[in-house]
């Protein structure tokens, strides 16, 4: 045993102390132990006498018997307050070396208390043994719980108390069988560092047997969560979707291997946090239930975060053939978070042990991302995406291929065959592979692998195809072939092909390049010219509304609604806007078409322009730098709201006015009225009701402005809104490009860069 280890267990006791006891904890007699504990690492490996063992042995039983008064709290610190522990833990013998063991009935309960004791067993230099010496207990991890069925002859239940890692509280697991029913709870009871409360429970009914809805459907499971200053970790609960940890957590699909993995996962999964709690209901629905297991079955659980009002969907789909697991097995597992402060909606599925015939392991992993912020996107993918693809800016895990795989313990041959489906806002990906190997002394291994990528628009495709076969033998290949190519398009199409030979003297290889065809890449036909469009989206009756209609000064009567006319009170405005074409820039396409010249539309009429979002990469031909670092989205004008001018507000008339008041206070005599009204207080009240309401504080906190950008060197003009408008003119007058304004008022010193 490392000498330190009785330096870490005096320490632990210490710090123990002075966190239970507070400013009442003994720091002398701490020390003291301190000390001992010193003398004690000195002779843990070799002493030099037993006299000199015998002392530092001395020294340190005194030191903490000095301290005997206190040791309770050290092995309870962080857990619960029952009747009766204290005076167990008084009881025990703190020199045995076997460490404590005891035991608490408590009603029908039975409590379990174990720890292990830290043992010290030093050599003399003539390598003689001393006797071992108890240090001291060390602090269990927990309380066993037992009950015994209240039925009688049936099983019993069982759990556990187990203190949190952080030592701020504990947490505690129970499985009770009820007959018809079996209920599990798990809970976590700690303190925020300012004192607050922080409370977890989880709770589920399993009914034996199912309760039969009908055709054949079964309500099999029951349960919730409920959590006060909790809230739910996303990122971790994703990571845990491809090990199924999640939902053998929260839908307690697999029991836990002990209570305190359980506790530890329900932390992992849902920290403490002030001001944000969770309620969440689950249930499990099966199909075509037999025995102890079903066909098809559904777990989901719906967690619900506020006040942030995020939303947590967690499920688990499971098939496979009651009373033959071996045969048809599969699982899979879902996380869904719909996070209105991300602005993102997310689904990640995996497939989590499962497998076919009881040789073909079936996995793969699946996501989709939906976001409507800053920077919205949308992706979907199926095992993966096509290779050396960013899906940038969505951020996603590395997914695996869809696929199964064959590999017999032992046996000489090897499938797999696997794939992948995406799709982007402009892309379109798929590809698979399918790889075989034979080993008997020689290894045999060949392989067919398609990958294809298409683009919307412009109009592109790409598709790469590779095959080869090869012998080897202790890492030496004997001969192989292999075959490459790829085909890339519109306009021309290439074909490019590469076939090597390898022998186990050399390789051979040939490569060659077709080209067919001519012309630009995209031949699309032209949406016509831009004013022309813009034309047809004026006179669109839905693209003109009423704008600034709420004024408390005007109410239009009731009248019938008229297809196409927009009521407007004299105070308020109209607004026009389209999404076809942003407007303020020169653009090269509409509709995904190529314009006949790149062109562009400003509105001159005075007014606030309207502001909508748009991709610039549909509208502004983009090299392949500005795809990758410019945003998908940006905040362009596609409209104006015309005003009539300012109001004409007449002056304010003065109404004075004579209020009586009538205050009647039920089951009071007359003769008390006058006593037990304060009459000047409602005089306060009825003047305070006259006044207009006012903030208490004015001040503005946080001015937020459009960024304002220009180009370098300037073009027609001083400042643009967006930077999709800065860049695309700096692109028109062939300048060198566009900065922020506010970079140019205050350069960055990049001298020593």
């Amino acid at each position: 045993m490392a000498s330190s280890e009785v330096i870490r267990y005096a320490v632990e006791l210490g710090h123990s102390l002075r966190r239970t006891l507070g400013p009442a904890a003994p720091s002398a007699d701490l020390d003291a132990l301190q000390a001992a504990a010193q003398q004690l690492d000195q002779f843990a490996q070799q002493a030099p006498s037993a006299a000199a063992w015998t002392a530092a042995v001395d020294a340190w039983t005194a030191a903490r018997n000095r301290l005997a008064a206190h040791l309770n709290r050290y092995l309870l610190e962080g857990l619960p307050d029952i009747p009766g522990l204290q005076d167990l833990v008084r009881a025990l013998n703190w020199d045995s070396p076997h460490g404590l063991n005891g035991e608490l009935p408590l009603g029908p309960l039975k409590l379990a208390l174990s720890s292990s004791a830290l043992v010290l067993q030093p050599r003399l230099p003539d390598n003689s043994a001393l006797p071992p010496f108890a240090v001291g207990p060390r602090q269990p991890s927990g309380i066993a719980v037992s009950l015994p069925s209240p039925f009688g002859g049936g099983l019993p239940g069982g759990g556990a108390i187990v203190r949190l890692p952080s030592g701020t509280g504990f947490g505690g697991a129970l499985n009770v069988p009820l007959g018809a029913v079996s209920v599990s709870a798990s809970a976590v009871l700690e303190r925020l560092p300012d004192g607050v409360p922080s409370f977890l429970a989880l709770m589920g009914v399993s009914f034996v047997p199912p309760i039969q809805l009908s055709f054949g459907f079964s309500l099999d499971r029951v349960g919730g969560l409920v959590g006060v200053h909790r809230r739910a970790d996303t990122d971790a609960l994703a990571l845990a979707v491809r090990s199924g940890a999640a939902a053998d957590t929260l839908l307690a699909t697999r029991p836990p291997a002990n209570p305190s993995l359980a506790i530890e996962a329900l932390q992992r999964f849902f920290p403490a946090f002030r001001g944000s709690h969770l309620v969440a209901p689950t249930l499990r629905l099966a199909w075509l239930s037999a025995g102890a297991g079903s066909f098809l079955s559904l777990d989901l659980g719906l967690v619900a975060e506020v006040p942030s009002g995020k939303v947590v969907l967690l499920g688990v789909a499971r098939a496979g053939i009651p009373g033959v697991p071996g045969l048809v097995q599969l699982r899979l597992d879902l996380l869904g978070i719909v996070d209105p402060a991300q602005a993102l909606i997310s689904l990640d599925a995996s497939l989590v042990d499962s497998h076919v015939l009881g040789v073909f392991s079936v996995y793969g992993d699946a996501a989709l991302r939906l976001h409507w912020g800053s920077q919205a996107y949308a992706v979907v993918s199926i095992g993966g995406f096509y290779p050396g693809f960013n899906p940038e800016p969505a951020q996603l895990p590395a997914l695996r291929r869809v696929g199964l795989s064959m590999q017999t313990l032992g046996g000489p041959l090897s499938i797999r065959a696997e794939g992948y489906l995406a799709f982007t806002t402009n892309t379109i990906q798929l590809g698979g592979r399918f790889d075989i190997t034979f080993s008997m002394g020689l290894t045999a291994h060949g392989f067919l692998q398609i990958d294809a990528l298409v683009q919307f628009r412009p109009f592109a495709f790409v598709a790469n195809a590779s095959a080869g076969f090869d012998v080897r033998a202790g890492g030496f290949s004997f001969g192989g072939v292999r075959l490459d190519g790829t085909v890339s398009g519109p306009g021309p199409l290439v074909i490019r092909g590469r076939l090597t030979i390898e022998t186990f003297l050399f390789d051979v290889s040939w490569d060659e390049t077709f080209s067919l065809g001519s012309g630009p890449a995209d031949m699309a036909a032209s949406p016509g010219e831009l004013l022309t469009i813009l034309q047809q989206e004026i006179v669109r009756a839905g693209n003109v509304r009423a704008a600034s209609i709420d004024d408390p000064a005007v109410v239009l009567a009731p009248r019938p609604t008229r297809p196409g006319i927009a009521a407007v009170p004299p105070t308020g405005a109209l607004q026009w806007s389209q999404r076809r074409a942003p407007l303020g820039l020169p653009i090269d396409r509409v509709d995904g078409l190529p314009l006949p010249a790149r062109g562009g539309a400003r509105v001159l009429t005075p007014g606030e322009p309207v502001l909508e979002r748009f991709a610039p990469g549909h509208y502004c031909n983009l090299n392949e730098a500005e795809q990758l670092n410019r945003p998908p989205f940006d905040v362009l004008d596609a409209g104006v709201v015309l005003s009539g001018g300012p109001p004409h507000d007449s002056a304010a008339q003065n109404d004075d006015r004579k209020v009586d008041l009538v205050v009647i206070l039920p089951g009071l005599e007359d003769e008390w009225i006058a006593q037990r009204t304060d009459l000047r207080a409602i005089a306060h009240l009825v003047a305070a009701s006259h006044r207009p309401p006012a903030l208490g504080n004015t001040a503005q906190l946080i001015h937020a402005a459009r960024e304002v950008w220009t180009t370098v060197p300037p073009t027609e003009f001083a400042s643009y809104t967006s930077a999709t408008a800065a860049h695309a003119f700096a692109r028109h007058n062939s300048t060198g490009g566009a900065v922020p304004m506010a970079d140019l008022l205050s350069p960055v010193d990049l001298s020593g860069v």
